[in-house]
């Protein structure tokens, strides 16, 4: 037997064809915590009809990570509002996944990095959580 949720089963008013309304998660976006360990700053623009997103890092060599296209993402099949977001990064040696969602005004971002090249550390998981500047 399949359940799905309410939510999930509702559809949604407005124009199924329309873009997401990206307020939730645009703007500058830094880290709680002043010695991250990976991400230092992130930056959210819409730029025609996507979200684009700039991170700034954490380790040295890593400082610009450069711009990539993010996938956002609605709570529900109802909604309008983008709340959650998917990106990846590829940073030569290793490649960086990134999920978030924003909960509270607080952007919480998940990464899975995974190692490519022959660097002695391990592949990992994090999450940091940052506050919107403008």
């Amino acid at each position: 037997m399949k359940h799905i949720a309410l939510e999930q089963m509702q559809e949604r008013t407005a124009d199924p064809g329309a873009a997401l309304d990206l307020a939730a998660l645009t703007g500058h976006w830094v880290n709680t915590n002043s010695s991250p360990s990976l991400i230092r700053h992130i930056q959210l623009e819409p730029a025609r009809n996507q979200l684009i997103m700039r991170v700034s890092g954490a380790e040295p060599g890593l400082a610009d990570w450069g711009v990539t296209q993010v996938q956002p993402f609605s709570e529900n099949a109802a909604s309008g509002l983008a709340m959650a977001l998917s990106a990846s990064f590829d940073l030569g040696g290793a490649e960086c996944l990134l999920q978030g969602y924003v909960v509270k005004g607080v952007l919480v971002i998940v990464s899975f990095t995974l190692v490519k090249d022959s660097r002695e550390r391990s592949s990992s998981f994090g999450k940091e959580f940052f506050y919107r500047v403008s």
